[in-house]
């Protein structure tokens, strides 16, 4: 089977007018597009093109994994991802409760875990995991000269404390949060410390008083370059701030917020599932495996991502297909074609779902995402 599908769109507040827009041609709008979803969750399902039906009713299955294109032109949420057996805990937990799926406070809209992988179209701005102890304490120091609570805070890292507990401080400081933008004085712009303060000052504008502003102290600060990734495993706190991104993601919707978000936050459940370990590199190595194929090698069981860079001089013949797979088309025009001699033609920001066949062959001038389950 080679079909194309289309996806579903996500009008979230945090979304832009224009980058998912420019990005696929899809002309200007007055509407924020944050989100286009590719796959089978019932929370946005692709269709076949030619027919219209879901492509959960055409293959009469359900995909392991999620496609997205994400636009942020405002901060995401603090949040963080529960692991398998957590999902299903808390899953069962809010049914049991009499918690319709539609309802705001759900923190759990289905039973899978949500690992996922962001790969930059854009340059583009996260926060992804803990910060190494080092950076924080010297974060802490250089605030203190101006706010004494960071001098008890650093005091805190300076000794044995969990991180965790440091987190928690900082996340339930409402006082701190109010008076951090009249208090902590700017410092030298090239400094660590300061471009902290910029970034908890520019958070604090957006949402005022919010305490996951602060929580952003703790967080590595990462800026991706377009094809740069980072990889975000069960418990792994962190919030995208700008940019456009190709997102892949076991087929979950489960999300539990701590803050920078006017939906349903649950401190005390994050506390729970986040991962409190140090992330000293947060950014994915590509693996090369052909000449125009990287793979983004991830330790995620349902699904595998790999990006091709199709030239005239460079196509891609008789790879192996072991499972069904989308594959994206993000630039150029690139031609699709599988060994039961199915053939088709993929332009920017467009999609197709291949499944049966045993290899499939890539030509034509463009990139495209091949994802791949597992």
């Amino acid at each position: 089977m080679l079909v194309r599908i289309s996806g579903e769109e996500k009008n979230y507040p945090w979304g832009s007018k224009n980058l998912i827009q420019d990005h696929l041609g899809l002309g200007p709008t007055n509407q924020t597009v944050a989100e286009i979803w590719f796959g089978t969750h019932a929370g946005g399902q692709s269709k076949l093109v030619s027919s219209g039906k879901t492509l959960a009713e055409a293959i009469g299955s359900k995909l392991s994994f999620l496609v997205k294109f994400l636009a942020a032109d405002s901060p995401l949420s603090i949040q963080v991802h529960p692991n398998a057996s957590q999902a299903k805990a808390g899953f069962a937990k809010e049914n049991a409760a009499g918690l319709d799926l539609t309802d705001p406070k759900r923190n759990y809209k289905d039973d899978s875990h949500k690992p996922e992988i962001l790969i930059a179209l854009s340059p583009f701005e996260a926060l992804c995991g803990f910060r190494p102890r080092a950076e924080v304490l010297e974060i802490f120091l250089a605030f203190s000269e101006s706010e004494a609570r960071f001098g008890e805070l650093a005091a805190l890292a300076a000794t044995d404390a969990n991180i965790e507990e440091i987190f928690s401080d900082l996340l339930e400081d409402q006082l701190l949060a109010e008076r951090f933008s009249s208090t902590v004085e700017s410092l030298n712009p090239d400094s660590l410390a300061d471009q902290a303060r910029a970034l908890v000052v520019g958070l604090l504008d957006k949402y005022p008083g919010d305490t996951g502003a602060l929580v952003s102290l703790l967080l590595n600060h990462v800026r991706l370059a377009p094809g740069e990734a980072i990889y975000l495993p069960a418990g792994s706190l962190h919030a995208y701030l700008s940019g456009l991104g190709f997102e892949v993601m076991a087929a979950s919707d489960n999300v539990i917020r701590g803050g920078l978000t006017s939906k349903h936050i649950d401190k005390a459940e994050l506390r729970q599932i986040a991962d409190f370990s140090e992330l000293a590199k947060p950014v994915v190595t590509t693996k090369k495996l052909a000449e125009g194929l990287v793979e983004y090698p991830v330790a995620a069981s349902k699904f595998r991502v790999y990006r091709a860079q199709i030239t005239g001089s460079n196509l891609l013949a008789d790879i192996d297909l072991p499972a069904e797979a989308v594959i994206v088309c993000v630039s150029g025009e690139v031609a699709v074609g599988t060994s039961l001699d199915q053939r088709e033609v993929l332009k920017k920001g467009e999609v197709v779902f291949v499944s049966e066949a045993k290899k499939f062959s890539l030509s034509g001038s463009g990139d495209v995402f091949v994802v791949m389950g597992s």
